[in-house]
């Protein structure tokens, strides 16, 4: 019995080569979508879950309050990790994770600036499963003057030469023996070491900070196996309390491996990383279901042309459940033929999809068991959801009536119409949601910034360049192709340090608020084009400018001068940093962070002790010619260290990566699934108009044109479509608010996207059904008055 629906099976399928086709080249499309997403989803869930202690590490986390809200961080001081592992029986081991980058890098002629550089405990290899290529990791670090480096780095100064026991020399002046060299591997991990330093080394940076009231560093965690998380917590804040009595912070502990997808920041409780897994699995299941309305659509049109069978096999004997389980079985060996197609379609795409997602997913992935598992469950529910309603369709046919040719097919065609909306309704909300991620997209991208950050590069001050800031900067001053220089802690695209230690005369002491902080140099509000609303920007007409044991001078947002609630802040006092300052004036409120969040208080100073960045505005037009002025001066004064820029624009593109990813991937999936869905279209329009050759012959002798005939053809597909856009329009209108309700600022909904929308879909309808329907109009009426 099996060898012979194998093989009725297998003669449809060659049969009608035309509608096999569409059935598995339309379900290889939805699975593969299904497939790439699997390889993402299963790459998202998998960070730091490689660990052998995996469930027992933890990072220290923290809750600051502020008029009543949680601000959420995820760092906390130097000093606690080795108390808390001291004082707390819970805690098995500790490390700390301190980012010093920015330092330069030499071994003989080679140098480089290394951004990813971190301090850590010896206890880091202990805790932590990163593979070591060369090295024994319970020594690896012990030594303060010890550095480990991963494969990419160690080509990179020594070659093919073996790296260990070579030195390297850190900001011309310390000598670091490397010790070990981590192994490139495929893990997903938070932390992706680069360069390690010993956390002793941190100090000669001078980049240790002794005070329990800093909040710098990733601290982490390993917890006995028993340990009750709730008094870990309590444990922790309490020990964080005996060494500042003045703290009302609360500390918690995360799951590390959750917090890639958990994790957030600030004021905003809401973690995106687990939405985006959720946003992309459901594409992939509409994506899917698409491809299997059409294996239903297509199954159910042509019943009739396996009406006979049915009756012939229900006369001889064979009961439903027998039918039932032959089309379920064709519609799996469908989907077994489409999943295979689709195998290699992954295959061949795998690159491209890493390159748009920003992910290192490996051919090996595909042959790991959750994937083979998720390969089969997905084959066979596709298989499964693609035959169901046929099975039962057909299985119920009356051998008397199938027999006589008095078969009926109202219901089936009621349900094709269902399905072919419900397939366009769903291709519609993707389209929505595509051109919505696009415009808000270029809203972000166009939205003014408070800041001009076009022809501004960067430069990192990091250890003894930054002695030379100010010779540098009077030199670049002095050439033609240079506009301005000045320098800052922070980069106007990521003032990421706040403190709320802020106080001015008259504030409400109940009033908790957290005020973002930046070390500026003289000429930084003109160099960035920064607007003053009141007031004077810093001068060096003015030598009291610079914060030091006198006071100083702020300037701060018109965001902070609103929660001040004077009617001028001018030559007020304001309490912030450790000193007491005079505010000199106040600039319009720029974007220091992503659209995602909304502009908070600023103030910013002059301390050049602080200062990590010089800021280059370059005149514009020939960049190149600029840049060689700039480097000439460099080489000339420093020529130890490297010239290495990066323009401002840069930094402003990675802030909205994910964005541009998420984008990328909706824009694509989206128009699988219309291709996908006009696939089905295709086939039943040309199925429609073979059902109707007839009438179509008829209509013709009576003189009906062949535009006539088209637009009678079209206009029923053109009515299913048109419903759809009725159903997507208000789902895509709630799903998009919520997801617009991510971005401080955003765009508005405008009925034009709808619109748009509704209009392509309808003209990718038409021109998918016109062929079949010019392709009928147009036939010899005398074949088809003939047409059985």
């Amino acid at each position: 019995m099996l060898r012979n629906y194998l093989l009725v099976a297998l003669r449809n399928i060659f049969r009608h080569k035309g509608y096999s086709f569409i059935n598995i080249f339309g379900l290889a499309i939805g699975l593969t979508c299904s497939l790439l997403i699997l390889l993402w989803v299963q790459d998202e869930l998998s960070f730091d879950k490689f660990h052998e202690n995996a469930p027992n590490l933890f990072r220290v986390e923290q809750e600051q309050f502020y008029n009543g809200q949680a601000y959420h961080v995820n760092v906390t001081p130097y000093p606690c990790a080795p108390v808390w592992k001291e004082e707390i029986p819970e805690i098995l081991d500790a490390t700390r994770v301190a980012w010093c980058g920015g330092r330069s890098f030499r071994h003989s002629d080679k140098t480089f600036f290394e951004n990813e550089v971190h301090g850590v405990d010896p206890s880091f290899f202990t805790m932590f499963d990163y593979p070591l290529r060369d090295g024994d990791r319970q020594v690896v670090m012990n030594d303060p003057y010890s550095v480990v480096i991963n494969e990419a780095t160690a080509t990179k100064y020594f070659g093919d030469d073996n790296p260990v026991g070579q030195v390297l020399l850190v900001d011309n002046r310390f000598e670091l023996t490397v010790t070990g060299v981590l192994m490139k591997t495929h893990y997903a991990s938070i932390l992706n070491p680069v360069i390690l330093v010993n956390m002793e080394f941190t100090k000669d940076l001078g980049e240790y900070n002794d005070s329990w009231g800093s909040n710098n560093i990733g601290s982490f965690v390993l917890l006995r196996d028993d340990a009750d998380i709730t008094e870990v917590n309590r444990k922790i804040t309490e020990v964080v309390y005996k060494n500042r009595e003045s703290s009302e912070t609360t500390y918690m502990v995360a799951p590390m491996t959750g917090i890639h997808l958990y994790g957030f920041f600030g004021f905003d409780r809401d973690p995106i990383g687990v939405v985006y897994v959720y946003v992309f699995s459901i594409i992939a299941a509409f994506v899917l279901l698409i491809a299997c309305i059409n294996f239903m659509n297509l199954a159910t049109a042509r019943s009739a042309k396996r009406a006979r069978e049915i009756g012939m096999r229900k006369v001889v004997g064979a009961f439903r459940k027998n039918l039932i389980f032959q089309f379920i079985g064709e519609s799996i060996l469908l989907s077994v033929l489409a999943a295979l197609v689709a195998l290699v379609f992954v295959t061949l795409l795998l690159p491209t999809f890493n390159h748009i997602a920003g992910k290192e997913i490996e051919l090996r992935s595909l042959f790991q068991p959750s994937f083979l598992l998720g390969l089969l469950a997905i084959t066979i529910i596709s298989g499964i959801v693609s035959g169901s309603y046929p099975a039962l369709f057909l299985s119920g046919f009356q051998p008397v009536k199938v027999l006589k040719g008095s078969l009926q097919q109202g219901r089936s065609q009621v349900l094709r119409k269902v399905l072919v909306v419900f397939q366009f309704t769903m291709s519609i909300i993707l389209i929505i949601g595509t051109l919505i991620i696009y415009k808000q997209l270029n809203y972000m991208r166009s939205k003014d910034l408070g800041f001009d950050q076009e022809q501004v590069i960067a430069i990192s001050l990091r250890g003894d360049i930054g002695k030379s800031y100010e010779s540098l900067r009077q030199e670049l001053t002095r050439i033609p192709e240079v506009l301005s220089v000045s320098a800052s802690s922070h980069r106007p695209t990521n003032i990421g340090s706040n403190s709320s230690g802020v106080d001015w005369d008259g504030k409400d002491p109940e009033m908790k608020i957290v005020v973002g902080l930046s070390s500026v140099d003289f000429d930084y509000i003109e160099t960035m084009k920064i607007q003053m609303l009141e007031g004077r920007a810093f001068s060096r007409e003015f030598p009291t400018d610079p914060l030091g044991d006198e006071g100083g001078a702020f300037v701060i947002n018109e965001r902070l001068a609103k929660l001040m609630n004077k009617e001028s802040v001018l030559n007020e006092r304001l309490h912030f940093v450790g000193v007491d300052a005079t505010i000199i004036g106040v600039m319009k409120d720029f974007h220091f962070r992503s659209v995602h969040n909304e502009i908070e208080p600023l103030a910013i100073f002059i301390a050049p002790e602080w200062f990590s960045s010089m800021l280059i505005r370059l005149q514009p037009g020939e960049v190149t010619a600029s840049l060689d002025a700039v480097k000439t001066v460099w080489d000339r004064m420093l020529p130890n260290y490297p010239f290495e820029y990066r323009f401002l624009d840069e930094d402003f593109v990675w802030m909205y990566r994910s964005d541009v990813r998420l984008s990328g991937l909706i824009k694509y999936f989206t128009f699988l699934a219309v291709i996908i869905a006009c696939l089905g279209l295709f086939a039943l329009a040309s199925f429609t108009a073979e059902r109707r050759t007839r009438e179509i012959g008829i209509r013709k002798v009576l003189g009906a044109s062949v535009g006539r005939l088209v637009v009678l053809l079209s206009s029923e597909f053109a009515k299913w479509v048109l419903v759809a856009n009725l159903i997507a329009w208000p789902a895509a209108y709630f799903i998009l608010k919520a997801y617009l309700r991510n971005y401080a600022y955003h765009i508005d909904i405008g009925w034009t996207v709808f619109l748009a929308a509704g209009v392509m879909a309808l003209v990718i309808a038409l021109i998918t059904v016109s062929y079949q329907a010019v392709r009928a109009a147009i036939s010899n009426p005398v074949k088809a008055l003939k047409y059985e």
